[in-house]
């Protein structure tokens, strides 16, 4: 048999092996296994993902931003790969924890993570986190997403909202949004 009909022989069988997504360019997300990164391995979390900049209006201080902020990072190891500078390949199935600082969203609809009695959020430290529990961990490409509410600061001032990953001792990068409130006329 010459070379090229093997090779259209065995096309078909790799066309039927690939996986296709029910939401294309997205991988499976399933933390229900997913585990703590090790320190011993050459992992690291990086942002992936661009920070933006709001403008608020004079009169939205203290509105929730209409679209939440959005970070993606991806963890990955480094591995030999027979040259000057280690490969880096995805890790799926780490667990993490996100840090978020600055103002957040106070509605119960951003804060599926949280207890809220009366103006007490528990954890204080998940709320805004519109991402639930359930998914904070990479998915089979190594990725997390989290998304975050967060309001307008007062009116003619900026405001930062950051947003950072832990799994274990292993720190990602520090995403940075910036809100700014236009001054009254």
């Amino acid at each position: 048999m010459n070379r090229y009909a093997l090779i259209m022989s065995v096309i078909p069988f790799t066309w039927n092996c690939s996986y296709k997504p029910e939401d294309p360019g997205l991988c499976k997300l399933n933390c229900s296994g997913a585990i703590i990164g090790s320190n011993d391995v050459p992992l690291s979390m990086s942002l992936k993902s661009a920070t933006t900049q709001v403008t608020c209006d004079a009169g939205a201080a203290g509105q929730v931003i209409n679209d939440p902020f959005f970070a993606q990072f991806l963890i990955s190891e480094a591995f030999e790969a027979g040259t000057a500078a280690p490969g880096q390949r995805p890790v799926p199935f780490i667990s993490i924890e996100p840090i978020v600082n600055g103002l957040r969203s106070d509605l119960p609809e951003h804060n599926p993570n949280v207890e809220i009695n009366g103006d007490i959020f528990t954890p204080a430290r998940y709320k805004g986190i519109i991402t639930p529990k359930d998914n904070w961990c990479s998915d089979t490409c190594g990725v997390v997403t989290i998304e975050v509410a967060a309001v307008c600061p007062p009116a003619g001032s900026s405001s930062d909202i950051s947003i950072q990953m832990h799994s274990g001792a292993l720190y990602s990068d520090i995403a940075t949004f910036t809100a700014t409130t236009l001054s009254p006329q």
